[in-house]
C-alpha cells in the first residue's frame, strides 16, 4: 500500500456522519460522484464523510489492527477518486463500489503476505432475504448496504449466519462447531437473522438526511418497525412519529422496505 496514502486516514472510533455544507449535503450520491468526474473536490469530500464508517467498519473485521484498516480505507477512497477522476468508477451505488474496491484490497494484501482472508461475496445473505419472498426487488438493492450491515455485527453472528446461510449447514453440525447444543444453535441463529435485518433497516436509515434532534428517534426506526422496541420505546416512538414529518416520511420508507424482509 502507497504511504502516500497515510495521511487520507480517519480513526475509527469518529462518527459516519459530519455536518455537510449546504452545496453538498442534500445531493444525491449518483450526483456527486458526477461532480468529481467534473474537477469538484467538496463533492468528494460529502462522499468520503457519509461512506468512510461502512468502510472502516468493513476494514477492521479483516485488518491486523485499527492502523491497517485506516489505510485499507484510505487506499480505497484513493482508487476510487482516481477512477472517476479518469471518467470511471461507480454507476450506480457509491458505496457497493467503495467496498468492492476495499474488499479487493484486502485480498491483494493478504496474498502478498501468504496469508489466507477470507471475505465472503454479500450476495449470499442478500439471497437469504430475497429466496424466501421471491422478491426480485430486494434481489437487486445495495449490496452496500448489507456488507455495513453484515460488519456491523458480533463476531459470533456473524459466524452463525455464515454457516446457515452460506454453507446450509444444519444445526446438528454447526453444533459440533460451536460447542454448543443444537437447540442453542437454532436459537442462536434467529437472533442473528434478525439481527442483520434489523441492521440493514439501519444502515439504510443512515444514508438519510435528518436533524440533530431527530438523531435518537432514526437510530431506533430499524427495531420499531420490526416490533423489537418494547412497550415504553414503542409508545415513545408513535408519540414522536405523530409530531415530526421528517421521521413520518422515514419511517413509511423503511416500512416499505421491511415488507421486503421475511418475518
Amino acid at each position: 500500500m502507497s504511504s502516500s496514502t497515510r495521511h487520507h486516514t480517519t480513526p475509527a472510533a469518529q462518527p459516519d456522519r459530519q455536518d455537510a455544507g449546504p452545496a453538498t449535503a442534500q445531493i444525491s450520491d449518483q450526483e456527486l460522484t458526477q461532480l468529481v468526474r467534473n474537477g469538484d473536490t467538496e463533492a468528494f469530500a460529502e462522499l468520503f464523510n457519509r461512506h468512510r464508517g461502512a468502510a472502516i467498519r468493513l476494514a477492521t473485521m479483516h485488518a491486523n489492527d485499527a492502523y491497517a484498516a485506516q489505510d485499507f480505507v484510505a487506499e480505497a477512497f484513493v482508487r476510487v477518486l482516481q477512477a472517476l477522476k479518469s471518467g470511471g468508477g461507480p454507476s450506480a451505488s457509491f458505496r457497493s463500489y467503495l467496498l468492492r474496491v476495499l474488499r479487493n484490497l484486502v485480498t491483494e494484501s493478504a496474498r502478498s503476505t501468504g496469508r489466507q482472508v477470507s471475505v465472503p461475496d454479500v450476495g449470499v445473505y442478500e439471497e437469504e432475504y430475497a429466496a424466501p419472498a421471491g422478491n426480485e426487488a430486494l434481489k437487486k438493492y445495495d449490496q452496500g448496504l448489507a456488507w455495513e450491515a453484515l460488519s456491523s455485527l458480533s463476531e459470533r453472528w456473524r459466524t452463525i449466519l455464515w454457516y446457515t446461510i452460506v454453507h446450509s449447514q444444519q444445526p446438528a453440525a454447526i453444533a459440533d462447531v460451536m460447542g454448543i447444543s443444537p437447540n442453542s444453535v437454532a436459537a442462536l441463529s434467529y437472533r442473528a437473522k434478525e439481527g442483520l435485518r434489523q441492521a440493514y433497516l439501519a444502515v439504510h436509515l443512515n444514508q438519510k438526511n435528518y436533524s440533530v434532534h431527530c438523531s435518537y428517534y432514526v437510530g431506533r426506526l430499524a427495531a420499531y418497525s420490526r416490533g423489537r422496541l418494547g412497550k415504553y420505546g414503542s409508545e415513545e416512538m408513535t408519540l414522536h412519529l405523530k409530531e415530526c414529518d421528517i421521521c413520518s416520511i422515514l419511517y413509511r420508507e423503511i416500512n416499505e422496505l421491511n415488507q421486503l424482509l421475511p418475518a
